[in-house]
């Protein structure tokens, strides 16, 4: 009997092991996509991201197996109902389809798949027989921009500028015949904001972030949301790199102009950090007394010379630079003596 019952069991347990690891089985159509698998037994479609059910998730959709055909990688249809991510969406069944750009639409509506939502969102007002990419930089900026006969939209929103005239400078910057535009992420949103009026002219891109239009030099990005310099002529620009701007000889970082700045001797240490042979300089400000020529970064906003610890681009009284470290498991500096957790003094 006991036998029995421990046969049973196991048999039991068996299957739920085989039921765990069995959940998705071969993919409907992995040419189009690798997130649609018939079910190992049930006669069910199975929507996995990739396949990756333990971590990515797993949903048993109500789509008929027998006629359910995939679109696109996260789209689907059977005989009567069309999927997202396995979501029955309430599209216009007849004329739903995936155009050549993956932009999916039917005969009344443009949709924007945002993925943390089940549902497809309408793009307001958008006209699906001209709606399409706006290709002018859209795959280099990993912006979804898109433009119909009547407007602009960015990650499926309609865009209030002239659609005429409107044109993207670089990634973070476009304008109009009226206005200049910073384009920025917020909140996981993009944004387009009216920043000036469009100042006199021509807009040229100088790298992702920073443009120039007429003696204007314009910087849009996570630093800073925008920065305007103005010179009463521009004769040279030189890119250090995508934060740093050499303009008539003087230095810019993160849109802001160094004064005396030695560009010769410039030299960048860290996210937030630079040197020149006169100055270590934190977010664009002199460290007052830190000696350049020992001046050495410990870990982002820690640093040192042969006689301070500073955090940031003030000392941190007492601490001893010849020990000081930053503990990496703990996010706590010490000296051995003194220790500090984000710049401030522990008791």
């Amino acid at each position: 009997m006991f036998f029995i019952l421990f046969a049973g069991s196991a048999f039991l347990i068996l299957l739920l092991i085989v039921g765990f690891f069995y959940r998705i089985g071969k993919p409907v159509n992995i040419d189009l996509s690798n997130s649609h698998y018939h079910h190992t037994w049930k006669k069910k479609i199975i929507y996995s991201p990739m396949g990756n059910w333990f971590e990515l998730g797993y949903h048993e959709t109500d789509a008929d197996p027998k006629t359910f055909v995939v679109l696109a990688r996260e789209y689907g249809k059977d005989h009567q109902s069309v999927y997202w991510k396995g979501q029955k969406q309430p599209v216009d069944y007849a004329s739903f389809h995936i155009d050549k750009e993956n932009i999916p639409k039917d005969a009344q509506h443009v949709y924007f798949d945002q993925h943390y939502q089940d549902n497809l969102q309408v793009v307001i007002g958008a006209d699906p027989q001209t709606y399409h990419l706006y290709k002018e930089g859209s795959t280099a900026f990993y912006q979804f921009w898109c433009q119909d006969v009547n407007a602009y939209y960015i990650a499926g929103q309609k865009i209030n500028v002239d659609r005429k005239t409107f044109v993207r400078i670089n990634a973070t910057i476009a304008i109009d015949t009226n206005f200049v535009y910073a384009v920025l992420s917020k909140n996981d949103k993009t944004v387009v904001s009216e920043k000036l009026r469009r100042p006199a002219g021509e807009a040229l891109a100088i790298s992702q972030d920073y443009a120039r239009i007429g003696n204007m030099i314009l910087l849009s990005d996570w630093k800073n949301e925008f920065a305007i310099i103005n010179f009463d002529h521009i004769d040279s620009i030189r890119l250090l790199n995508e934060r740093t701007l050499v303009v008539n000889g003087q230095l810019i970082r993160d849109g802001l102009l160094i004064p005396g700045a030695d560009v010769a001797t410039w030299q960048e240490l860290g996210r937030d950090h630079f040197t020149d042979k006169t100055n270590v300089y934190f977010d664009g400000k002199p460290i007052e007394t830190a000696d350049p020529s020992t001046f050495e970064l410990i870990f982002e906003a820690y640093s040192k010379d042969h006689q301070h610890v500073f955090y940031e681009d003030r000392i941190l009284a007492g601490a001893n630079p010849s020990t000081f470290v930053y503990q990496y498991n703990t996010g706590v500096a010490t000296d051995g003596t003194l220790s500090f957790k984000d710049g401030i003094a522990l008791q």
